[in-house]
């Protein structure tokens, strides 16, 4: 194969040319959402229990530096920094989601770029363009292998993480071409966590390291460390023991020309569970608002999904809160009783609750078809639902959702997304001036050095 179409080559050429980009300004305006959003469930997460365990192996292993440990007012190192902050950025599965490849994207990105800048003392807007670049090229690697990777078993945040974060930091970092291929296929040849993780701290684990990855790999690259050029190529490379050698070029080349962040775009969670559960969720919101229901008529709830929600939200009797958030049960439940899903809800005392398993055991998951009626509709996503709530009168209520509030084509608006942040830092109990930090990172551009954030 000529040297010059092979994909790390044609990615380290993006990088480079998207280094001298100028975003058009709705991009940046979502990256900019998107570092709000991520620094907020961060700053919560570094209250999980699954964060402090981290945090205490991280303090063994890393060296100290200058680096932030969100929401904690510890510093590491920039390995130590990204992977922990990597951690408890996905410690309450509170952050962004993308349908290119159904990954996470700013949990990973975010806490390597950040790391990086801080060590540096680079600027916010040398940080957003390397967070910028990093959810690019992660987000058209997991377009170019398709979701059928995902549909095999492979947990893709940790596949394309890596690389996007890489991605980032290299962008940032000074490396030229050569180092950066490097970089690239040192962190590719690593990659590759299995969604068997999910509802177990090894999910959060996994994010910090697939975070890490990106300090490490671009430092190894740059002290002349080499990594396999046709990582994707070779006969055992990740295009044929991922995916079967299926891999969709089309996505690479675009890059730089289509924005990712634009179509498909990125989802902001409204609730802190499985985003596989957040349409049902919003179904049967909308029935109990519009219908004046007591939670003891209900006789059953059917929910009627695709495929892909079936296989994240394997727990219908959730024992711990892990387990919860990948619950359909346990999150309709939720809204029944409380109208929302909240941070505080997060807790045995809910999960465990005698209620709660009585309303749980009414719910129940049906892989089908989207309804007839809405099989035109634009507002559909690839995880729908259509719930129907059934009553012990015989009567019934039906609701679909195409796609539910946070997703890229229902997006959040500016004061949800506020609010959101505002009940992150408040959950958290750690001393931040809520409405100084949220300005600093709407307008992170502004900016001189990125130690003064957080």
């Amino acid at each position: 194969m000529h040297q010059k179409s092979l994909i790390i080559k044609q990615i380290s050429n993006s990088i480079i040319n998207l280094k001298s980009t100028n975003f058009p300004q709705e991009v940046l305006d979502i990256a900019k959402n998107l570092i709000v959003d991520i620094s907020g469930v961060t700053i919560a997460g570094s209250t999980t229990q699954s964060a402090k365990l981290f945090y205490a192996l991280a303090e063994e292993i890393y060296s100290s530096g200058n680096c932030k440990i969100i929401g904690m007012n510890k510093f590491l190192n920039p390995s130590g920094s990204a992977f922990v902050n990597g951690a408890s950025g996905h410690a309450l599965d509170f952050d962004d989601n993308c349908y290119a490849g159904i990954v996470h994207g700013s949990a990973v990105v975010f806490p390597a770029v950040l790391a990086y800048s801080q060590h540096k003392q680079l600027s916010g807007k040398d940080l957003l363009k390397g967070f910028i670049i990093g959810l690019e090229i992660q987000f058209a690697l997991a377009k170019a292998f398709t979701n059928e990777i995902y549909d095999k078993g492979w947990w893709t945040t940790s596949v394309f993480g890596s690389i996007g974060s890489t991605a980032g930091v290299a962008s940032i970092s000074g490396l030229n071409q050569r180092d950066i291929e490097n970089a690239l296929s040192i962190s590719a040849s690593g990659v590759g966590a299995i969604r068997a993780i999910r509802g177990t701290d090894a999910k959060h684990f996994y994010c910090g390291k697939s975070a890490e990855n990106g300090i490490i790999s671009s430092n190894l690259a740059q002290q002349g460390a080499s990594g396999p050029i046709d990582v994707f190529e070779d006969q055992n490379g990740l295009k044929s023991i991922l995916n079967g050698n299926s891999f969709n070029n089309k996505p690479i080349k675009n890059i730089g020309t289509k924005f990712s962040l634009l179509d498909p775009g990125v989802d902001i969670k409204k609730y802190p569970v499985c985003y596989a559960s957040h349409s049902a969720s919003d179904g049967i919101k909308f029935i109990l608002e519009t219908k004046k229901i007591n939670l003891e008529e209900i006789k059953e709830i059917n929910c009627v999904v695709p495929k892909v929600i079936a296989s994240n939200l394997t727990y219908n009797n959730p024992q711990t809160v892990k387990e919860a958030q990948f619950s359909m049960q346990f999150s309709i439940a939720m809204i029944i009783r409380f109208g929302s899903i909240k941070l505080e809800h997060l807790n045995k005392k809910y999960i465990l609750d005698k209620k709660t398993k009585i309303l749980m055991k009414k719910i129940k998951i049906i892989v089908g078809n989207i309804p007839n009626s809405y099989r035109k509709s634009k507002l559909i996503c690839p995880e729908w639902t259509n719930v129907k709530l059934i009553l012990k009168n015989g009567n019934s209520y039906e609701k679909f959702i195409g796609a539910p509030t946070g997703s890229a084509i229902k997006p959040l608006d500016k004061q949800s997304l506020f609010n959101k942040f505002q009940s992150c830092i408040q959950y958290s109990e750690v001393n931040f001036n809520i409405e100084n930090l949220y300005e600093k990172l709407s307008q992170i551009e502004s900016i001189n050095n990125c130690n003064e954030l957080f």
